[in-house]
């Protein structure tokens, strides 16, 4: 399996390499009509450049890890923000070199020649995987609305990489949710490990939520059966993937680190500050345009500011430009926006889409209420009711709140308060420089995505 998923990754990079030179040759053709003798020998002075680059922009959209675990539609749009990317630094790879291979009247066509051929490739690609590969047996172990929330995100969240055989359920769930999911349920825990055995599973996902009785039985019964384990972290769990190993004499030990400790801080200022300041100037064509359509289109303030809840539980005001009826909230109070929310202008809902509404946000950078990648800072009637609502929730504001962060580019507009605080701790536990520039570069793909950005 292991040596079918190497070839498979390889054929891929070799795949995406011949591609995308492939578009910029036909780019040329279409531009020219035929192919310029300069233009092709200062080009092909560039091809290893570009090669690299495509290699590494589209490992950071996740494109070479295993196809099949991930959703289709996520993959083909991934193949977006990456083409512009790649054909961006590619014309300026061909100035820095003073080559002049690739002339800006290609720019546009290679991006529109790129995007569909990568796609299609992508697309045979997963087919020959699936072709040759089988997808693995799976075996759901858990209790609560977590059993529920790993079936939906199985199967809508995946690309055949799993079969599920069966799912375990410690009580008899009440909810009309499973009722959509038809396959084998078995409820109660006694004779767990022969109620899994029964199953062949090639995998055995576990819900955090479980005994830990329970969890060290499917463990400890996992080494000798040969099965892989996938769980679905708590609180406990995600601070402990971020310990480090240490020694003690004769003794391993691992020590455990506090959420956001990890060294980081002071860069990830400076970076939010120049990124910031490079992000205002940039956006400055569209500032005043987009004040007036705000303007002509309804009453009210150009700029909106609403009293969010920052690091240690600090509040501060936060800018947008604002996208609903003035007072919208006077009736209502404070209320969650939804996707067809009658109180949101025609202009708002192109920059809510688009997300030019969060510009003046890096104001909010810079002034050092917030970062740019983090935990979205919630307003502080919501932080009240999810503290009572949801264990472990006020860890969130242990690190600094961001315009977008893990759960905007990997959970959905419509996840839980849960299932975005899993992913807000995770981003707590494991932040660093390469996982900010991959979200800011995720967060290109979903301004794309309607079921993530509306």
């Amino acid at each position: 399996m292991k040596k079918k998923k190497f070839l498979i990754k390889v054929l891929r990079i070799i795949g995406d390499i011949v591609f995308v030179n492939l578009s910029f040759l036909l780019s040329f053709y279409l531009r020219f009509q035929n192919f310029p003798r300069h233009n092709l020998s200062e080009y092909f002075r560039l091809i290893p450049f570009i090669s690299i680059l495509t290699i590494v922009i589209l490992h950071f959209y996740d494109l070479y890890s295993n196809q099949l675990k991930k959703n289709m539609l996520d993959i083909f749009y991934s193949f977006i923000p990456a083409s512009f990317i790649v054909v961006i630094l590619s014309v300026s790879l061909s100035y820095f070199f003073q080559t002049y291979a690739v002339p800006h009247s290609v720019f546009i066509i290679t991006v529109l020649v790129m995007i569909p051929l990568m796609i299609l490739w992508r697309y045979i690609s997963i087919l020959l995987e699936k072709k040759i590969s089988k997808p693995q047996t799976i075996v759901i172990i858990g209790e609560g609305k977590e059993v529920v929330t790993m079936l939906e995100n199985i199967k809508t969240g995946t690309n055949g990489g799993y079969n599920l055989v069966g799912t375990i359920i410690r009580k008899k769930l009440d909810t009309e949710q499973l009722k959509e999911f038809n396959f084998n349920i078995k409820t109660g825990f006694t004779n767990l490990i022969s109620e899994i055995k029964k199953l062949s599973p090639d995998m055995v996902f576990v819900s955090g939520k479980i005994n830990e009785k329970y969890k060290k039985e499917i463990f400890h019964e996992s080494i000798i059966e040969n099965w892989k384990i996938s769980l679905l972290p708590g609180i406990y769990e995600i601070i402990l993937a971020g310990s480090e190993m240490e020694q003690i004499g004769e003794l391993p030990i691992y020590e455990i680190r506090k959420l956001n400790e990890n060294g980081y801080c002071y860069i990830k200022r400076l970076f939010d500050i120049i990124t910031a300041s490079i992000g205002l100037i940039i956006s400055l064509p569209l500032t005043i345009p987009v004040a007036l359509v705000i303007k002509l289109e309804s009453r009210g303030p150009i700029i909106f500011t609403q009293d969010r809840i920052g690091k240690n539980g600090n509040v501060f005001s936060l800018y947008k430009f604002r996208t609903m009826i003035k007072n919208a909230e006077k009736r209502t109070g404070p209320v969650l926006s939804d996707k067809n929310d009658s109180r949101v202008t025609k202009a708002g809902k192109i920059l809510r889409k688009t997300r030019i509404d969060e510009i003046p946000q890096l104001y909010n950078v810079l002034k050092g209420d917030m970062s740019l990648i983090g935990p979205r800072p919630e307003r502080p009637h919501f932080v009240d009711k999810y503290e009572e609502e949801i264990d472990n929730y006020k860890y969130r504001h242990q690190i600094m709140c961001g315009i977008t962060g893990l759960a905007q580019v990997y959970g959905y507009y419509s996840s839980d308060p849960e299932e975005k605080l899993r992913l807000d701790l995770l981003y707590a536990n494991k932040h660093n420089l390469f996982l900010d520039l991959k979200i800011l570069l995720h967060t290109i793909k979903v301004v794309f995505m309607e079921h993530k950005s509306s």
